[in-house]
């Protein structure tokens, strides 16, 4: 079938300018954290939110009297009237629970971020663009070698980004996120480019839009994962180092961000969901290589690495049942399920013989 190249030559415009876009999302994040004077409480309520601010302001309304009233300064005390039962007390200072709740704008505030937000959006759209002129250039599936699927899955990554700032506020992650899809790309678009052309004929099958298609959606919730995982590790270690009254060196990157619950909850619905999606991929892909191969499963390297990628996150979720693994425990074995995921896509495509070499550079 002949190759559409204009076509494909504007895919890779498209996708040029996706990582510029990205690029420029990320300097607008950044741009955020050190300009900008707001400090969100992500993961709170509105009325939380107000709370702790109430909270607050009461406190550093009664400690200058407190200090004065026990070092004899010069602000009288003041008489103690009789005491207010605690109904009384709760009826004129309702507790912030039991604040109306409103809903939450799910925008972001600020100027920039929602200039690197509004970035980000575009970035993803021409990213998805270029992947789909990439396939009509093909008149194929536009995962077939190592660059389109490189391509694939940072797009989907973004598109998880998207999807949690939207819904859980997370617009913090998203100086995070792009880093490292900046970066797959950057090198993808140099080192591991490949130009349009059909697929091998091992590849030519309607199983690769179930089977590769299921993997790239995994491996995209894997990568937001891993990303919110380091950043748990790192706000986890920061706030223990300050309650020891030692300095933490990321203390004002952090500030930014929500504290580590969140991020570890967060982190962990990212890979509920990317775990039985990674499991339909291996057992799609099992059907396909008896359709293929005239056996289910032969112990290839690109077989053994999914099995051994899957074992390790199937070993976090059950550490995150256990009482005693969850937290940092369970965080490094994501990190290390997360490890194994890399050098699956990475180093069996790029270093490895096999049935699946087809996936490297051609």
């Amino acid at each position: 079938m002949r190759i559409d190249t204009t076509l494909a030559g504007f895919s890779n415009g498209l996708l040029l300018a996706a990582i510029l876009l990205y690029a420029l999302a990320m300097l607008c994040y950044a741009c955020d954290f050190a300009f900008a004077r707001h400090r969100l409480m992500a993961g709170l309520t509105d009325a939380e939110q107000a709370g702790r601010r109430s909270d607050s302001a009461l406190a550093e309304a009664a400690v200058p009297s407190l200090v004065a009233a026990g070092a004899g300064g010069g602000v009288p005390a003041v008489p103690a009237g009789p005491a207010v039962p605690a109904s009384s007390a709760a009826s004129v200072h309702p507790p912030a629970a039991a604040a109306p709740r409103r809903h939450a704008s799910r925008w972001p505030a600020g100027f920039w971020l929602r200039l690197a937000f509004g970035l980000t959006c575009v970035g993803v759209t021409a990213h998805v663009a270029a992947i789909v002129t990439r396939g009509l250039a093909e008149h194929r599936t536009p995962w077939g070698n190592m660059y389109e699927f490189i391509a694939a899955f940072t797009c989907v990554a973004v598109l998880v980004l998207v999807a949690a700032s939207i819904w859980q506020r997370a617009y913090y992650l998203g100086l995070f996120v792009l880093v490292p899809v900046v970066f797959g790309l950057g090198i993808d678009l140099t080192v591991l480019y490949t130009p349009a052309g059909s697929l091998v004929p091992a590849l030519q099958s309607y199983w690769i839009a179930i089977h590769v298609t299921a993997m790239l959606v995994a491996i995209g919730l894997f990568i937001f994962g891993a990303v919110t995982t380091t950043l748990y590790l790192t706000a986890e270690r920061s706030q223990r180092r300050v309650a020891a009254g030692r300095p933490s060196w990321s203390a004002g990157i952090l500030q930014h961000l929500p504290g580590a619950a969140v991020l570890d909850r967060l982190s962990y619905r990212s890979i509920l969901f990317a775990f039985p999606v990674w499991t339909f991929g291996v057992m799609a892909g099992a059907i396909w290589a008896d359709h293929a191969w005239g056996r289910y499963w032969g112990w290839d390297p690109k077989e053994t690495w999914s099995f051994i990628t899957w074992v390790v996150y199937a070993m976090f979720l059950h550490a995150r049942a256990t009482a005693g693994w969850r937290g940092r425990r369970a965080a490094y074995i994501q990190l290390i399920g997360f490890g194994c995921l890399l050098f699956n896509v990475i180093g069996v495509n790029l270093w490895i013989t096999g049935l699946h070499s087809y996936a490297g550079m051609s």
